[in-house]
């Protein structure tokens, strides 16, 4: 079933607001997070599942039961509430649900979460610098999500709130790269 775009996102955020204050009520906001982003991947991870659960191939109810059986280790109100998308063909929203959760939980927090992009482990010291210089700058409590990707070479990529900072070695060389590449070198023109 097609929906509005203003109805999808009036729908994530029902979602995702409820969501957040069951998960509140037992004090495991955080859980529930990694828990919703962990549903998503197994559901990405997993063709079979993904054609039992999402769109409208099953009976409503097959596809509940699926959920509740699969997901059945995870927070209670998570199971119900992918139980409940499932039954009403709604599991494509799964990832903006995930985005909209965490919204939900910075706002409610007054927090931002940074994803900090690294070719190795941040040290302790380099992890509360980062964390003081964009408190600093965002005014707000930062949580950091760290990633380790050897791909960037050197140098970092920081992510937060729909802006990018790009300071890794590798965008520094494709730039490099393009520079050269439309670069006039001199001659007849």
């Amino acid at each position: 079933m097609r929906i509005s775009r203003a109805l999808s996102k009036q729908i994530v955020a029902t979602y995702a607001e409820a969501l957040f204050e069951a998960a509140s009520s037992d004090a495991a906001v955080d859980i529930v997070g990694g828990q919703l982003e962990d549903a998503l991947r197994t559901i990405r991870g997993h063709a079979e599942l993904r054609d039992a659960v999402v769109g409208e191939l099953a009976p409503a109810a097959v596809r509940a039961s699926v959920v509740r059986e699969v997901f059945a280790s995870m927070h209670p109100a998570l199971v119900a509430t992918l139980a409940v998308m499932a039954e009403r063909g709604e599991m494509e929203l799964l990832s903006s649900i995930v985005e909209g959760y965490g919204r939900v939980a910075e706002a409610r927090r007054d927090t931002v979460a940074v994803e900090v992009t690294t070719v190795v482990e941040l040290t302790d010291v380099l992890r509360d610098a980062i964390k003081a210089k964009l408190s600093a700058d965002f005014g707000k409590a930062v949580v950091l999500r760290e990633k380790i990707d050897a791909s960037i070479i050197g140098g970092v990529v920081i992510s937060a709130s729909g802006r990018r900072l790009d300071a890794s070695i590798a965008s520094q060389l494709e730039a490099a790269r393009v520079t050269l590449s439309t670069a006039h070198t001199g001659g007849d023109v």
